[in-house]
C-alpha cells in the first residue's frame, strides 16, 4: 500500500520551519461521560491486575490490550478520537492525494499516576505516530507531559548563538478531554504528579 505525500511548506513571515515536528492537540468536548466511566473500568482494572513496567516511575501501566479489554462503545470511541488527531497531525506535515482507506491498527495502554508518580523519558519504537487522551487530572497538580528537542546534531557545536542545544523541553499542561499526537521518535516524559485524585491517561501507539 501506498500514500502518496508532499511535504507542506510551513512558514512563519520570511522563514522556512524546515523538518518542524508536529504536536497535535485537539480538545473534544462534553466528554465528561466518557471520562467518567472509562475511569471507573480503568481504575476497577487496576484493583485487579498487577501493573506492567516500562518508563513508570511508581503508579500502575496496563498492557497492551487495553482498547480491547476496555469494552464497546468506549474503546472504538477512543481509538476514532486517536486517529482523527493522527491525520490532523499528517495534514500539517504534507499533502496527501489518492490515499486508500486505512483500517488502523492501535496498541493501547492505560496509565494511573498518584502523587509523586512520573514516567522516564522515552521514545515508541516500531510507530509512526503515538497519542495520549487525558482522563482525569487535578488542575495545578503538576504531571505535565514534556518534549526534548530530538535534534541531536545541534549539540555538536556550543555558540552564544546556537538556540538549539539549550533549548528546553516543551512542556504541556495536561487537560480531561484533550488529545495529544506526536512522532514516536519525539522523546517524552512525565513530570512528578502532585495531586490528591488519580491522573489517569490513555497512550496509543499506530501500527
Amino acid at each position: 500500500m501506498k500514500i502518496s505525500m508532499k511535504r507542506r511548506i510551513n512558514t512563519v513571515n520570511n522563514t522556512l520551519l524546515a523538518f518542524s515536528t508536529p504536536i497535535q492537540q485537539l480538545h473534544f468536548e462534553n466528554t465528561e461521560a466518557l471520562n467518567a466511566e472509562v475511569a471507573r473500568r480503568v481504575l476497577a482494572m487496576r484493583d485487579k491486575v498487577p501493573s506492567q513496567q516500562y518508563s513508570n516511575v511508581g503508579g500502575w501501566h496496563s498492557d497492551s490490550n487495553f482498547l480491547q479489554n476496555l469494552g464497546e462503545p468506549y474503546g472504538s470511541q477512543l481509538a476514532w478520537m486517536f486517529m482523527r488527531a493522527v491525520y490532523a497531525a499528517v495534514d500539517a506535515v504534507v499533502e496527501m492525494t489518492d490515499a486508500p482507506p486505512i483500517q488502523p491498527v492501535i496498541e493501547c495502554w492505560a496509565n494511573v499516576n498518584q502523587r509523586g508518580d512520573s514516567n522516564m523519558p522515552h521514545v515508541h519504537a516500531g510507530s509512526p505516530w503515538s497519542g495520549v487522551y487525558y482522563v482525569a487530572t487535578e488542575p495545578n497538580s503538576h504531571g505535565e507531559i514534556y518534549f526534548i528537542d530530538p535534534r541531536v546534531a545541534s549539540l555538536m557545536c556550543i555558540h552564544p548563538l546556537n538556540p538549539f542545544g539549550a533549548t528546553s523541553p516543551i512542556t504541556i499542561v495536561p487537560v480531561a478531554g484533550t488529545m495529544l499526537v506526536f512522532p514516536s521518535f519525539l522523546q517524552h516524559g512525565v513530570h512528578p504528579y502532585q495531586g490528591d485524585s488519580p491522573r489517569i491517561s490513555i497512550a496509543f501507539n499506530l501500527m
